[in-house]
């Protein structure tokens, strides 16, 4: 009985070391914008528009007319980078998150998989996808304008607007998630060229 006993504590207190050293690995791990991709206007493919002009006849009636029902749906994938300095593997088992755009927040989610970024510099890509309908935010604007509000989130208008993200990593330990204590924040503009 009490080898069973050693055997449990001993498990638990590896178990413990580990999680502790996957939770000082996180604190140093470096979160940062990769990448966005599939952006999307009221579904319409937006990746090679650079201005209301590239829209087919047929694409800009469609976002006329969900703008003139009080609607532009918008989504894009928002590639996280996480990169580990430290000498053991970082692990987090779910983040929550929050997409601000220009200061407004527009979206969030939780991402439940499990992460592991290798250590010595390794890095992990984390696609998040955000949806939302811009029309909520940019009411009272002209079509012209939502559009290019929307352009400008996929580098292809004018105007920089700003994409930011708050993430919120979670550990288990014990069965439960415990959420690290904090936001880390991420913060891109985009403008034409960047």
């Amino acid at each position: 009985m009490k080898k069973i006993a050693s055997l449990l504590f001993l498990s638990l207190s590896l178990s413990g070391c580990a999680i502790l050293s996957e939770l000082t690995a996180l604190t140093k791990c470096e979160f940062r914008f990769h990448s966005a991709q599939n952006p999307t206007l009221s579904g319409i493919d937006v990746t090679t528009k650079k201005a209301f002009s590239d829209f087919s006849f047929i694409e800009g009636q469609a976002l006329v007319a969900n703008i003139l029902r009080g609607t532009l749906p918008f989504s894009i994938t928002a590639n996280v980078e996480v990169k580990n300095p430290g000498l053991a593997t970082a692990a987090v088992n779910q983040i929550d998150w929050i997409a601000f755009i220009d200061d407004v927040r527009v979206s969030d989610g939780v991402i439940n998989n499990r992460i592991e970024v290798a250590p010595n510099g390794g890095t992990t890509i984390v696609p998040i996808q955000i949806q939302t309908d811009l029309f909520e935010f940019l009411e009272g604007d002209n079509p012209r304008t939502m559009l290019n509000f929307g352009l400008n989130l996929m580098e292809a208008g004018g105007e920089p607007t700003r994409l930011s993200m708050q993430i919120k990593p979670y550990i288990s330990i014990g069965g439960q998630n415990i959420s690290y204590p904090g936001y880390f924040t991420i913060n891109h503009e985009f403008s034409s060229g960047n």
